[in-house]
């Protein structure tokens, strides 16, 4: 195989990112979905046009594996979340506790769990909470400064993708993203309201990010330091 090419097309239910790889031992296109996402395998002489081609042509298949795989259950952040667990939030992390009522104090996350086997579900509950209020704050926040308004936001539970944006105006951020620094959070909101006016990651979709948020390349790689401790679970 030789070095992978990292790429992205436009269809009409959103951005699908896939991976483009050339082997000089194959006479046809292959396709491979695993936990890094889509892989197009080309002949070492196929255009790059080709795995465009048969996206297109196979995009239903392409989507329900993804779906499929986006909805499996997804191993543990730790072995198994007890009391006393430090778990993230808004990029400081937090001691899980007992209580009655769910709320956050400075070094603890109480959580309403009727036993340990349950505080996974109860973490994600006060996540997901959390989300919806903090994520339409930060979309109504940087839609004014960007002058780009999605028609409906939503939560999403992918377990590969921060957020999405669809052709219809349709954003969806993954309520995961309450682990992160709020400064990460902005970016991705950024970035999924900057594909609004760009449904790419062309120079002019990345000139809009930069517009509004000079360093996304710093929040982008805390992203790519910590995601999968952040996606892992839930």
């Amino acid at each position: 195989m030789s070095i992978a090419l990292q790429a992205s097309i436009n269809l009409d239910s959103g951005t699908i990112p896939y991976v483009v790889q050339r082997s000089a031992r194959r006479r046809s296109i292959g396709l491979k979905i695993d936990a890094t996402g889509l892989t197009i395998i080309l002949p070492q002489r196929a255009p790059l046009s080709e795995a465009e081609r048969v996206i297109r042509l196979k995009q239903n298949w392409i989507q329900a594996k993804l779906a499929e795989r986006e909805a499996r259950p997804a191993s543990p952040m730790v072995p198994s979340l007890q009391w006393g667990t430090e778990v993230w939030w808004m990029g400081q992390t937090r001691i899980v506790q007992s209580a009655l009522r769910s709320k956050l104090s400075n070094e603890h996350l109480y959580l309403c769990a009727a036993s340990e086997t349950k505080i996974s579900l109860a973490l994600a509950r006060f996540y997901q909470a959390a989300a919806r209020p903090y994520f339409a704050e930060r979309i109504a926040y940087w839609s004014e400064r960007m002058n780009l308004y999605p028609k409906q936001v939503a939560l999403s539970s992918a377990r590969t993708r921060w957020g999405s944006c669809t052709s219809k105006g349709v954003v969806r951020l993954n309520w995961r993203l309450m682990q992160a620094p709020a400064s990460v959070i902005d970016y991705v909101v950024i970035h999924e309201l900057a594909h609004l006016a760009q449904m790419n990651h062309s120079p002019r979709f990345w000139a809009l990010v930069t517009a509004v948020c000079p360093n996304w390349k710093t929040e982008r790689a805390w992203l790519k330091q910590h995601g999968s401790d952040l996606l892992a679970w839930g």
